[in-house]
């Protein structure tokens, strides 16, 4: 979205924006996943960082590295250009657009003579089939990072089957209380069993395989996780 495109189209980017953020309120604390993004940088990273933000589209993370005042350097990623608006205009609205760049693609567009001090990867990879997709994945991030970068990484993730029915009571009385949209919800409770959703012990698996160092649990919310693990080597 640039300053010369019509009332209308910034209107429908904002309205986007409102529903994704609305969408990511009904799970109890998620937003303070977001919020701990910049304070896990600040503890990790020194003053001279760059930040790789995968699967960018909606902001928050830019948002919240904004809004904590931390100075960084941001290659924003996502395979949608209409995700990537809402970070644009996101980014223009903190006042941080001059440290952002955005390409439209994967980790695997990302150019290949640029590291990064940090990278964020944030509910995008319980999108990929456990048939080596996770695996490139991850691998192309740890290659992008410099040796000791750190990576957060937030994913759904459940043992079992069984484990995700037992929370979902839990997350449709408080997706109510915040008042999410009842089809939203619905969407929700129907969208993760067919996620290719990976238990605990193959994440693990999965962090060590592509180089990186045994993760750390960060943060919980249902059937949501976060780690942070570092580039080995």
């Amino acid at each position: 979205m640039t300053q010369d495109e019509p009332p209308q189209a910034q209107d429908r980017v904002l309205a986007r924006l409102a529903m994704y953020r609305a969408l990511q309120d009904s799970v109890p604390g998620l937003d303070a996943l977001y919020r701990l993004v910049p304070a896990l940088i600040a503890g990790q990273v020194g003053h001279q960082r760059h930040v790789l933000i995968v699967g960018a589209g909606g902001g928050r993370e830019i948002e919240e590295i904004a809004k904590a005042g931390l100075a960084c350097q941001i290659l924003a990623v996502d395979p949608s250009e209409q995700n990537l608006d809402l970070a644009r205009s996101v980014a223009k609205a903190a006042d941080v657009s001059e440290d952002v760049r955005f390409i439209v693609g994967t980790p695997e567009d990302v150019p290949r003579d640029q590291s990064f001090d940090a990278a964020t990867s944030l509910m995008v990879m319980h999108h990929l089939a456990d048939d080596g997709a996770k695996l490139t994945y991850l691998r192309r991030i740890r290659d992008a990072l410099v040796p000791g970068g750190l990576l957060i990484h937030a994913d759904v993730c459940f043992d079992t089957p069984e484990e995700f029915t037992l929370l979902v009571p839990a997350y449709q009385a408080h997706a109510a209380r915040v008042g999410a949209d009842a089809n939203a919800i619905r969407l929700e409770c129907e969208a993760v069993p067919k996620l290719p959703v990976v238990p605990v012990a193959r994440m693990r698996a999965l962090f060590d395989e592509a180089g990186f160092s045994p993760p750390q649990d960060v943060f919980r919310s249902l059937w949501y996780r976060c780690w942070i693990t570092t580039r080995r080597g």
